[in-house]
């Protein structure tokens, strides 16, 4: 799959916030409130669809935090 500049941003900033968490207690459910409270619905839409498609861009507490957030 080819990504686009706007979904390489996405990939980015969402790995980076699994990265930065400041605990590592429930890392999933920190990322989804996150992109909850700050990520628009076309955002979260657009990385549910990277998840399907390009599953090794992410990392897996982005996958765990989307399981969680549906």
């Amino acid at each position: 799959m080819t990504l686009d500049y706007t979904q390489q941003h996405l990939i980015k900033m969402a790995n980076q916030i699994a990265e930065n968490m400041p605990t590592r207690e429930n890392v999933a459910g920190q990322i989804a409130e996150h992109m909850l409270r700050f990520w628009s619905p076309s955002m979260c839409s657009d990385l549910a669809k990277i998840a399907v498609e390009a599953p090794e861009s992410l990392h897996e507490d982005v996958h765990a935090a989307l399981a969680a957030s549906d």
